[in-house]
Parts: structure tokens; sequence; C-alpha cells
């Protein structure tokens, strides 16, 4: 019963934490842009119009993730404004 109480982000080591918490991030970042490079290379196998539809790939690209950062971002702001209310007891803020 004590484990379960216990907070982890302030009792396990930083090393830990990072490979178990950040790792997965990190893969499924890598993983969207190699989505991005395969799919490039799939579309410029397409004959006369493989090099427009990878023009397209490339503008498409930097707004996809522009559109996952703002997400993202928006995300963690809203997290860290709840948690400071919270934290400070102000909870009509955080509703």
């Amino acid at each position: 019963m004590n484990e379960q109480n216990t907070n982890k982000m302030a009792s396990t080591p930083m090393k830990k934490l990072f490979w178990k918490m950040g790792l997965p991030m990190i893969i499924s970042m890598v993983l969207q842009a190699l989505y991005n490079v395969i799919d490039s290379i799939f579309v410029t196998n397409m004959g006369e119009q493989g090099a427009i539809a990878n023009q397209a790939l490339t503008i498409a690209f930097p707004i996809q993730i522009l559109i996952i950062a703002v997400g993202v971002g928006t995300g963690v702001g809203l997290n860290a404004l709840l948690s400071k209310s919270l934290g400070e007891k102000k909870y009509r803020k955080s509703k």
C-alpha cells in the first residue's frame, strides 16, 4: 500500500526516469520523421507525377510538424498552469 502512495517522479533516479519517460517520446519523433522519408522514397517512384507529389510532401511535412508543436506546446502549457493552480490550492482557477 505504501508503494502506491510514493511520488515516483521525486524518488526515482534521473537516469532511470529519462529512459523510462524520454525514450518513448524520442522514438515516436524519429518514427514520424522516418515515415516522411519512406513516404518520399515511395512517392518519387511514381513516375512523372512523383516529382510533383514529392514537392507536396516537402511542403506538408513542416506544416504537420508545426501543428504537432502547437498541440504539444498547448498541452504542456495547460498542464503546467493546472499543476501550479492545484499546488497553490486555487481550485477555482483550475476548473
